[in-house]
C-alpha cells in the first residue's frame, strides 16, 4: 500500500507530464540543446512558436483514448524525436494536435498522413511531407522542402529558397524573396509580390503571377489551363511563358521589352498577339498535317536573353 507521500509524488510527476481534463488528453515537456526535431504523426497537425529562450517546449493535446494512443518524446543527442504509437492495428476514434515552442534556426523535418503544419515569424528550416494536409506560414526565413498529396500551400512573406510540391492543392506565395520552385498537379499556383529565380508548373491548372521581379531564369508552364504573368521589372534573364491547351500571356507592366522574343501557337487553333511587328514567321512542321505550327521571332533591344511565349491552342501575347 502507498504511502500518502509516494502518491504526492506520482500525483506531481502526472501534473507535470499529463493532464486528462474533459476535453482529452494533454502531454507537456521541456527540453535543452535541441538542434533538429524529427516530428511524424499519423494524422496530428504541427503548430511552430518562436520562444524566448534556447529550450524546446512541446506541448500535445489528443482526444484519443489512453489505451490506444501514446505521444513518444524522446531525445538523442541534439535531435528530439516526436512520434506517435498506437497500441493496435485500425481506425480510431480522436484527433491530435502538435505544439512546439522553439528558438530559432532549428532544422525541422514534418511528416503526417493528413496533419496541417503552421509556422510565422521565424526562422527555421523545414522539410515537411503531408497525404492531404495543409501548409500556412507567415513571415518565415529559412530554406524549405515541403510536399503535400492533395493538400493546399499558403506563405506569405516568406524569406528563403523554397521547393514545393502538391498533387492537387492550390499555391499561393504572397510577398516573398527567394528562389521559387512550385509544382502542382491540377490545382492553380499564384504568386504575388514575388523576387527570385522562379519556376512554376501545373498539369492542368491556371497559374496568375504578378509584380514579379526574376533574379534568375523564369519558366512557367501549365499543361491545360491558362498562365498569365505580370513583371515588376525588365527581365534581366531568360524567361518562357507556356501552356498546352490554354492562353499563354506575358505583361511587361510598362517596362522595356528587351531581348530575342520568339512567340509559337498551333497554326490551326492559335492566335499571336504582340505590341510591335516580327522579324521572322515560319511555319514548322511536328508530325503530320494536323501538327503544323506557326512561330514568329523578333530581336528588340540589345539584351542577349530568350523571351518566349507558346500557346497548343490558345492566345499567346505579350503585352506593353
Amino acid at each position: 500500500m502507498k504511502t500518502l507521500t509516494q502518491r504526492s509524488v506520482c500525483l506531481l510527476f502526472l501534473l507535470a507530464i499529463g493532464i486528462f481534463t474533459a476535453h482529452g488528453q494533454k502531454v507537456s515537456k521541456t527540453f535543452s540543446g535541441i538542434k533538429k526535431i524529427n516530428l511524424s504523426t499519423s494524422s496530428g497537425s504541427c503548430k511552430l512558436i518562436k520562444g524566448t529562450t534556447n529550450d524546446v517546449l512541446v506541448n500535445v493535446s489528443y482526444t484519443f483514448s489512453p489505451g490506444d494512443y501514446q505521444p513518444v518524446l524522446e531525445q538523442d543527442g541534439s535531435t528530439l524525436v516526436l512520434k506517435e504509437d498506437f497500441n493496435k492495428k485500425g481506425s480510431y476514434s480522436g484527433n491530435s494536435s502538435w505544439e512546439l515552442t522553439i528558438p530559432e534556426n532549428l532544422e525541422i523535418r514534418f511528416s503526417s498522413g493528413s496533419g496541417n503544419f503552421e509556422a510565422s515569424d521565424m526562422a527555421v528550416k523545414i522539410s515537411g511531407n503531408t497525404g492531404s494536409g495543409d501548409y500556412r506560414w507567415t513571415k518565415v526565413t529559412g530554406d524549405s522542402r515541403i510536399n503535400t498529396g492533395s493538400g493546399d500551400i499558403s506563405l506569405e512573406d516568406y524569406k528563403g529558397e523554397i521547393d514545393l510540391n502538391t498533387g492537387s492543392g492550390n499555391v499561393d506565395i504572397t510577398k516573398a524573396e527567394g528562389d521559387v520552385h512550385a509544382n502542382s498537379g491540377s490545382g492553380k499556383i499564384r504568386l504575388s509580390d514575388v523576387k527570385g529565380k522562379i519556376s512554376a508548373n501545373v498539369g492542368s491548372g491556371n497559374i496568375v503571377c504578378k509584380d514579379l521581379v526574376l533574379t534568375g531564369k523564369g519558366s512557367f508552364n501549365s499543361g491545360s489551363g491558362d498562365v498569365s504573368i505580370k513583371l515588376a521589372s525588365a527581365p534581366a534573364y531568360s524567361i518562357s511563358v507556356n501552356s498546352g491547351s490554354g492562353d499563354a500571356t506575358l505583361d511587361f507592366g510598362g517596362n522595356k521589352i528587351d531581348g530575342k522574343v520568339t512567340m509559337t501557337v498551333s497554326k490551326r487553333n492559335g492566335k499571336i498577339v504582340a505590341p510591335f511587328p516580327f522579324d521572322k514567321t515560319e511555319e514548322i512542321q511536328e508530325g503530320g498535317d494536323d501538327h503544323v505550327s506557326i512561330r514568329k521571332t523578333a530581336q528588340l533591344g540589345t539584351k542577349d536573353i530568350d523571351i518566349k511565349i507558346g500557346s497548343g491552342s490558345g492566345t499567346a501575347e505579350i503585352k506593353k
